[in-house]
């Protein structure tokens, strides 16, 4: 058995079956007086200085990457050492946060672990520090490089920690393989990230390293462009000699191993560490209401989305910074090694380019094909050309990344947040004189009555008003409450790896980065257009029914109007099917929305770059919960659409035919993503002719100009199968909107919202 086959089977065979222990809520630096009259960034300093020093640390068998992150998921919360006053605690609660709101999915610059290292990093603080002058901004700043600095000697005490494990297990390894092994760890652990690396074993240590402290101080922070920084190393190894390519792939598997240890198979062995006040990253304002919900993961029906996930995405491919074909055979070789692992974390990405050899979509069709529903696959020149649209450089935008779901972000340059509006809910106001059906609330007043709308024109413009209030609603929460955020939980080891922060003295999110981000996205879109169609086919355009009925009906769950269902589910077309009538209202909707935030980034913004988006990520079953029935049939609280897709089920007429609506817009504004996620029977891409269908697929995608493509090969049967027998499919992998689960892992409401979307061929 090779070293990546008992990896392998460690993880599936033990780690994902052993409950892992959370530890660090119950610790605190809150141990004099001298320290409480700290600022509270340099408090939150050396409350992850306390989590390098004394978090459990542990060495697995066969790995020849080390580290072991606390434990903590995006679905159930985080731990960490208590550092803020009670005062400080009050104040961050009146804006709607709390030390836990530490938000993520920003992605720090790799290059500069591995270019600069620590020293490197800590010497341009320090000259920051001797180039203050005395200011009004003096102390704060002052604060913020001390803050920088203790993180820093946290890292390099944490890498210590490591070392000083590994020459006490060499010193009882019998093995002298092993034994050599556990001393060039040590030996790698003594020099990274301290110094700046010298091979790939070191430069992939020192990237393990950084996200490993920052996962385990509640940083959900992406993986980035791995193959980027890391090919200079395996490049000079293979060049000198000093490696192997077994080696090589060996090294990489051990590395992407480690992003997947904390992963439970067992539902009874997760634990919910996440209050509602923890899961709000936009904040509160006083003066304002926000339409986005928390994003907790305890319902019964959502339970296990999010527990197996940590925001950690990586990506590979696309081009250069300066343009050039950025696929390298490292590129191969960490596909090949994740494809081998069937790995849910890190969640797996590719750009594709015109540039993009065909061996290396012919590999991606080949994995998806068989079940790995990644690597999900991005479409380069269209998200290039929207992020040079937002005003991003060519340089930068060239070199875009995403964030830990599927959001392109500039590496090391962004400050990243984003609100869901709910444009099926603005419907349901609608219809509902202001209620949620679900809550039974008035929650948006002076709604007209149903007959204020003599026109679809009329209804759709009302519709749009809506949209438009929700979304100045959001991007103003978001300018007011930002500084709130950082007042209360501060990232000060992010920010030491942010491009601009040490050069600004400021922490990343309060002006320290160079581009502040802010994704608009709409949620529940088909099922909102699908609705939109029937009100104009069914109410204006034949007469059959009038929006108070449509409304009754929807308020009673279709209850005594069966009839109204059917029509509604059957004689009006279903976005998804290439289908202009219902199509042509999902452009309409498209381009209102583009000029809508157009129109927002002018009178709104005040220096946020505003992005559209269209997506659900994971919670299209939360977000449909939380919406009574709606016009295009869809019940009480069953799920809508994931993401940019059809609604479930009503994609009839194949992919292509989905490609092509989903297409008919111009997707060029959309620079935030709005991902397409399809279902393939593998039956009907077997042998090389199925292989040369997949590869058609995806470049008929990128040449539509569609901006991300997902797709799962499974099949009804085999989902079937693994809800009777989940012990024979540990390893199957469904994608959900922002991520991928393994399908065994979902609660049974899940499981069926998978099995019915999965129902069409190719």
């Amino acid at each position: 058995m090779d070293r990546r086959k008992r990896i392998k089977d460690r993880l599936f065979n033990k780690e994902f079956l052993t409950k892992q222990e959370w530890w660090g809520d119950e610790e605190s630096i809150l141990v004099s007086e001298e320290i409480r009259r700290l600022p509270l960034i340099v408090r939150k300093a050396l409350a992850i200085k306390h989590v390098a020093e004394h978090m459990p640390i542990e060495l697995k068998p066969d790995e020849l990457i080390v580290g072991i992150p606390t434990m903590a998921s995006v679905g159930f919360g985080k731990c960490f050492p208590a550092y803020a006053l009670p005062e400080e605690l009050e104040e961050g609660a009146r804006w709607g946060f709390t030390p836990k709101s530490v938000f993520g999915h920003h992605l720090l610059n790799y290059e500069t672990v591995v270019q600069k290292g620590l020293r490197g990093v800590r010497e341009r603080v320090m000259e920051k520090l001797a180039e203050l002058t005395d200011d009004e901004k003096f102390a704060e700043k002052a604060s913020f490089y001390r803050s920088v600095l203790i993180s820093l000697d946290a890292l390099r005490i944490l890498a210590q920690r490591y070392t000083d494990l590994l020459l006490a297990a060499a010193g009882k390894e019998r093995d002298a393989s092993r034994r050599a092994e556990l001393l060039q760890m040590a030996n790698v652990c003594s020099r990274v990230p301290e110094n700046a690396p010298e091979t790939l074993q070191e430069a992939a240590q020192a990237v393990w390293f950084v996200f490993m402290l920052c996962h385990s101080t509640m940083e959900f922070i992406p993986v980035g462009r791995t193959d980027q920084y890391l090919y200079p190393f395996y490049r000079k190894d293979m060049e000198a000699g000093r490696i192997r390519k077994q080696e090589a792939e060996e090294i990489i598997a051990s590395f992407l191993a480690k992003f997947s240890e904390r992963v439970h198979m067992n539902m009874g062995d997760w634990e919910m560490h996440m209050r509602d006040e923890d899961t709000q990253y936009n904040g509160k304002d006083p003066n304002f209401t926000t339409t986005a919900g928390a994003y907790s993961n305890d319902e019964r029906y959502n339970f296990g989305t999010s527990a197996n996930h940590w925001l950690c995405n990586m990506i590979l491919g696309g081009v250069t910074p300066d343009g050039r074909d950025a696929v390298n055979e490292l590129s191969y070789i960490i596909l090949e090694q994740w494809a081998y692992l069937e790995l849910v974390a890190p969640v797996m990405s590719v750009r594709l380019s015109k540039k993009t050899p065909e061996r290396f979509y012919r590999l991606c069709a080949d994995i998806l094909r068989n079940g790995a529903s990644e690597p999900a696959l991005y479409n380069d020149e269209v998200f290039i050309e929207a992020l040079r649209k937002a005003g991003i450089p060519e340089r930068d935008a060239n070199d875009y990344s995403n964030d830990g779901c599927w959001e392109a972000l500039i590496p090391g340059r962004t400050n990243f947040g984003f609100c869901m509006l709910q444009v099926l809910q603005l419907l349901e106001y609608m219809l509902q004189g202001g209620m949620s059906l679900v809550r039974g609330t008035v929650e948006v007043p002076d709604i007209p009555p149903l007959s204020a709308w003599n026109t679809f024109d009329d209804f759709y413009a009302y519709f749009l008003k809506l949209l438009e209030a929700a979304a100045i609603k959001e991007i103003r929460t978001r300018l007011a409450t930002i500084a709130h955020r950082a007042a209360i939980a501060p990232s000060p080891l992010l920010s030491a790896f942010m491009d601009d922060c040490v050069e600004r003295g400021e922490e990343y999110s309060v002006g320290g980065a160079r581009y502040h981000m802010f994704g608009t996205y709409l949620t529940g879109f088909a099922n909102c257009v699908d609705s939109l169609a029937v009100i104009k086919k069914l109410v204006f355009d034949d007469g059959l029914y009038t929006l108070k009925q449509i409304a009754e009906a929807t308020r009673a769950n279709f209850e005594g109007s069966e009839q109204l269902r059917q029509y509604a589910m059957n004689r009006v077309p279903k976005f998804g099917n290439d289908n202009g009538y219902v199509d042509g209202i999902a452009v309409r909707l498209l381009d209102d929305f583009t000029s809508i935030i157009e129109r927002l980034r002018t009178t709104e913004a005040k220096g946020l770059i505003l992005g559209e988006g269209i997506a659900t990520f994971e919670f299209f079953a939360k977000w449909g919960h939380d919406i009574g029935a709606s016009a295009d049939g869809r019940k009480s609280q069953e799920p809508v659409a994931s993401n940019f897709s059809p609604a479930h089920g009503a994609d009839a007429m194949g992919p292509t035919a989905t490609i092509r609506s989903i297409t008919a817009a111009d997707l060029r504004a959309y620079m935030m993503g709005a991902p397409l996620d399809m279902e393939i029977n593998p039956e009907d891409v077997k042998g090389e002719q199925g292989l040369n269908r997949m590869v058609a697929l995806i470049k008929g995608f990128k040449e539509h100009g569609g901006l991300i493509l997902t797709i799962t090969g499974t099949n009804r049967e085999k989902l079937l199968a693994a809800q009777r027998e989940p012990e024979k499919y540990r390893n199957l992998r469904v994608r959900m909107g922002g991520l991928s689960a393994y399908f065994v892992t979902l609660s049974k409401e899940m499981q069926n919202s998978i099995i019915k979307r999965t129902s069409h061929s190719l």
